[in-house]
């Protein structure tokens, strides 16, 4: 009996800790009202418990309703305000008001034709720093603001040193949604020659009252970008250097070999047409998984800065190398950066900056055939020696992915550069104005060499079972293009303040101007030799040496002659005197004449 009261005792008191440790961990319902310095409700307070993911914002009213554990914390953050974090204790309604952040609304950020204080814009500028960009393993300083503007959408391809996609404001037109680049006071239509290191801020504006001053040209928003200058104070070296790896971790899904052979014989079923028969393509290829690699990336930057009470300087030197993720693309840039000012008098200064680049675009390659070729064929035929072809219902469409990517690899060579400066002289007069004259330069050279090159693949369906693709002639086109914009901007500020109260006027004067030279040209192998990949010279010698390397000596002499249809001078080998051996048959282009040398007919 004793022990049967006493197990009854002992559920009983174990019932009593089990529901007082409940109703101890039992969450509370936290509510309140979070206004403003004015006591006036702010919507989309961010409400946090401090440590966790569990969170709310406040509504329409500035109220709001939480969820919380006893003894929890909640973290109070508002765009422009002081961070609150406040204990809820034994706290049911907690109602705060928040305070402005004193030291953000003070920050001096660009606009337009000059610069202003957080706190006295209206418009919608959003300011990134400089070190947020240069913490970011990229080649172009647009992709490192992805995900880090609120409205601003960017899009990187992926591909090495490609220019990234980006809408400040949407699309607006069907003329296109580019934005309008600002580099020191200079227009411009991309930044992709800046060092991301030499960035000391960027002002992404969005809203019309920030864009009227840039008229239509604002119309798709505008970056203002602010390079690095000295500061004063002892003259200082920084070298860093960063490296890094990029693959593919999210490929398409596809279908293997079975699966596509079962997928298209019944769709040519539905289309009442007999199976195609698949005995001969044994392969299950997963393209992407050829095409793809793992990418190496680096940024390595040096800088020199050093400032007096009077002059100060600035010198950036920085390279960039970035693998893409298909093989064998790879892009490079090297980047300086030179500034200097210099105090004539207190109320004089002068200056100018410098920013310029040489930059190797990536041959870039598709993936679009790698996504659509079937996976039934095989990458390689060893026994000839080649890629093979894709099957009779895609090969008039496509080839097999691994020509674009090997055999076609760096079959386009471009080569660019960049030149970007100014010049400035400032004064300040009568102690509330200031006239600022700046002169400003930007030269582009972009020059790219295509070549065409004779492609052979094994397709078992072909005469020797041996497939030329395209024309089976070799081509070269080459472009030269150069761009040169010329600005001057004169600018006259009254700045006052008295009291509470300040007051800012600007008026001035810009003028720009525009020139751009393009120039093209291209060949294509006619009846003679194949057009050398060789961007410098021919390789004739060599292929005559190929051919047969006792012909050191063996030139090519030109006759002409009136009476051929297409009255183009024709070819006839030659042999010097003191060689007995003819020369082997070989078609080559015309070469230089030789006076001495007798013709072997």
């Amino acid at each position: 009996m004793k022990r049967a009261l006493r197990l009854k005792n002992l559920f009983l008191t174990v019932c009593f800790l089990l529901i007082g440790t409940a109703a101890f961990s039992q969450e509370r319902t936290i509510t309140g009202v979070v206004t403003d310095s004015f006591k006036e409700p702010l919507i989309g307070v961010s409400i946090v418990v401090q440590g966790t993911n569990t969170g709310v914002v406040t509504g329409l009213d500035g109220d709001y309703s939480i969820q919380v554990p006893p003894n929890a914390t909640l973290d109070f953050s508002y765009v422009g305000m002081e961070k609150q974090s406040i204990k809820v204790g034994n706290q049911s309604v907690i109602n705060v008001q928040m305070k402005e952040d004193s030291q953000m609304l003070a920050e001096t950020v660009v606009i337009g034709y000059g610069s202003a204080k957080k706190r006295d814009l209206t418009g919608s500028i959003t300011n990134i720093k400089g070190d947020e960009i240069a913490n970011k393993p990229v080649a172009n300083p647009l992709s490192a603001l992805q995900g880090k503007v609120a409205g601003v959408q960017i899009i990187n391809s992926g591909k090495a040193g490609a220019d990234p996609e980006i809408r400040v404001r949407g699309t607006n037109s069907i003329n296109g949604y580019k934005p309008l680049y600002v580099v020191d006071g200079l227009f411009n239509d991309n930044i992709n020659f800046l060092n991301p290191q030499d960035i000391e801020s960027m002002e992404i504006l969005k809203d019309p009252s920030s864009l009227a001053i840039f008229g239509v040209r604002g119309a798709n928003g505008v970056i203002i970008i602010t390079t690095k200058k000295a500061k004063e104070g002892q003259t200082r070296v920084n070298i860093n250097g960063s490296f890094g790896f990029k693959a593919i971790t999210n490929k398409i899904a596809m279908v293997d070999a079975d699966g596509f052979k079962l997928l298209y014989n019944e769709q040519l079923k539905n289309e009442g047409n007999p199976e195609y028969n698949f005995s001969d393509w044994t392969g299950n290829t997963n393209w992407q998984d050829e095409i793809f690699q793992t990418g190496f990336i680096t940024n390595n930057n040096i800088s020199i800065t050093g400032a007096s009470d009077r002059h100060s300087f600035y010198l950036g030197a920085g390279y960039a190398y970035e693998q893409g993720n298909i093989k064998h693309e790879k892009y490079s840039k090297i980047t300086l950066n030179i500034s200097n000012d210099y105090k004539v008098t207190d109320n004089f200064k002068v200056g100018f900056q410098f920013n310029g680049a040489r930059m190797l675009p990536a041959d870039s390659k598709s993936v679009a055939t790698a996504l659509r070729a079937a996976p039934v064929a095989e990458v390689y035929n060893k026994e000839y020696g080649l890629y093979t072809s894709l099957p009779g219902f895609q090969k008039a469409q496509m080839n097999n992915p691994m020509v674009d990517v090997e055999l076609k690899a760096n079959t386009t060579k471009a080569e660019n550069y960049r030149g970007s400066g100014n010049i400035y002289g400032q004064w300040d007069f009568l102690q509330h104005f200031q006239f600022k004259a700046m002169f400003s330069l930007d030269y582009a050279s972009n020059s790219t060499r295509t070549y065409t090159p004779i492609i052979k693949v094994y397709d078992a369906s072909a005469e020797d079972d041996i497939a030329t693709l395209g024309t089976g002639k070799t081509g070269v086109t080459q472009a030269k293009e150069t761009e040169m914009k010329v600005q001057s901007d004169y600018l006259l500020t009254y700045t006052n303040s008295w009291g509470d109260h300040s007051l800012t006027a600007t008026a001035g004067f810009t003028t720009y101007y525009n020139k751009l030279e393009n120039l093209n040209a291209g060949r294509t192998q006619g009846v003679g030799l194949v057009i050398p990949d060789n961007p410098d010279k021919s390789d004739i010698l060599d292929k005559i040496k190929a051919a047969d390397p006792d012909l050191e000596s063996a030139v090519l002499c030109i006759t002409s002659h009136s009476a051929r249809p297409t009255g183009q001078p024709s070819a006839e080998w030659y042999r010097h005197p003191d060689r007995s051996r003819t020369p082997s048959v070989l078609q080559l282009p015309p070469a230089v004449s030789c006076p001495e040398c007798r013709c072997q007919r």
